[in-house]
Parts: C-alpha cells; structure tokens; sequence
C-alpha cells in the first residue's frame, strides 16, 4: 500500500459531515427503534432477535448509503489529481483502485462495527438481553460485501459524472446511494415483491436480517407482516453480480476519466 490508503482513510474518518450522517444522526434512530418503535416488543428471546436483526440491516443500510455520499463527493472533488496520479506515476489505474477500495472498506466496515456495537448495547439495555447473530461469520461476510458494494456504486457513480462531464449534476448523483437507501427502509410496510431482488440495497438488508436471525425474510411490509418469503440465495447471487459489475465498469471508466475540476463541481 501506498501513502494514497493512509491519507484517504484519514480523510474520510476526520470528515465531520460523513461521520455526522452516518453515525450521529443514525444513532439517534438507534434510539429510537429500541425505545420508542420497540415498546410492544415482548422480551422473548426470538422475537428480540427477530426485531434487532430487522434494526440492524435497515439500519446499516441507510448508515452505509450515508457513507456512500461521502465517498461520492471525494472521489468528485479529487478526479483531475486522481487523472494526474494515475498517468505520471507508477500508481495505475488498477492499483489506484485497489487502494481507493481497500480504504473505503475500512471506512465502511469501521461504519458497521460501530453500528453493531450500539444496536447490541442499546437493545440490551432496553430488553434486558442480548441476542447475538445465529450466524455470525455469515453475517460478517455479507457485511463485508455490502460494504464493497457500497464503494463500488459510489466510485461508478462519481467516474460516470467525470467522464459524461456532467458537473451540474454532481450534487444530485452523490445522494443517490441515500436516495436509494431510503426506499430500502421502505421494506418495513411496502412489498417490493420481485424488485426486491432487483435492487441491491434490498438484498444488503435481507441478507443481513436473515443471518442475523436465521429467518428468512420476506419481500416486504415487515411491519405488516405481508411479502412473500425469499429464496437467499437467489438474493446473495443478485447482490454478488452488483459488485462485479460495477467494479468492472469503474477499472473501465477510470480508464476513460478526463477529470473535472473543482470549481466546475462547485458551479452545481
């Protein structure tokens, strides 16, 4: 690895907007599902473990897509110096890939230890329990590749605003991943029905409900207890092919990437 990994890191854990959205404020809804949405949770075992694996992929998924913003608006304000690098040293454009994803995967999987360790503390304080995952190396690993889907949707979004120079748009394009998130959550009361299994934040939140629970979900309307029951690995496949394909167009349009400057960014 090079000094890029150290200082890209560095930046993103110092960033107080990203580290605002993606852990504060998210915090907050933390609090608010284990005290306030969870009132009328009976303190049984299972159905502890059922509501805080619920908790605990919707509330990743949003924690991550809040990542995701950051992640999108580094890459965008850093494309002409990223162009540079990429051409006048020995850092290529796979490698410089290699490193950028490494650190957003730690920043990402930073994002999820902390999001477990407050959703475990505080829902043992308010049920009186803790219910550990029923499969955790599972759960970790989907984890993890949430977390590189997370990266490889933001790096394809911000090289698509460069090489489409496409500046005017930059601001938007970054909150897609947020946007995307939100509808996620919306699995609580609407059956997504076949797009479940189309749409990747879909499949991050029901991938983690099921290894965290050991309960297969369903396609929707947790809330109202409607949706049909989904087939796993129909779900992982679908989120698997998400990644690839992404991480390959991102190696291609890296390639292809121009840059766009700062202040054509900022005229957004």
């Amino acid at each position: 690895m090079t000094k890029y990994f150290t200082l890209s890191v560095k930046s993103m854990l110092t960033h107080p907007e990203l580290l605002f959205w993606s852990i504060v404020f998210i915090e907050f809804w933390v609090v608010m599902w284990a005290y306030v949405f969870g009132a009328y949770v009976p303190k049984v075992e299972e159905a502890v473990r059922m509501y805080t694996a619920q908790a605990y992929g919707s509330l990743l998924t949003l924690s991550f897509s809040a990542t995701a913003v950051g992640i999108t608006e580094s890459f965008l304000h850093s494309s002409r110096s990223i162009k540079f690098v990429t051409k006048y040293t020995r850092l290529s454009p796979s490698r410089f890939m290699a490193e950028h994803t490494a650190s957003s995967m730690l920043v990402l999987s930073t994002v999820a230890a902390v999001m477990y360790a407050s959703i475990a503390g505080v829902f043992a304080h308010k049920f009186g329990m803790y219910t550990p995952p029923t499969n955790p190396l599972q759960l970790t690993a989907v984890t993890a590749l949430g977390c590189l889907f997370m990266y490889a949707i933001s790096a394809f979004l911000s090289l698509a605003v460069v090489v489409l120079r496409a500046p005017r748009s930059a601001r938007f394009v970054s909150y897609i991943p947020l946007i995307l998130g939100f509808l996620a959550y919306g699995a609580l009361w609407l059956d997504f029905k076949a797009a479940a299994y189309v749409s990747p934040f879909n499949c991050i939140l029901a991938l983690c409900i099921y290894y965290y629970s050991g309960v297969k979900p369903t396609t929707g309307a947790f809330v109202m207890g409607g949706g049909a029951e989904m087939d796993m690995g129909l779900t992982l496949l679908s989120l698997v092919c998400w990644v690839a394909a992404l991480m390959a167009l991102n190696v291609l349009l890296l390639r292809k990437m121009r840059g766009v400057g700062v202040e054509e960014i900022r005229v957004v």
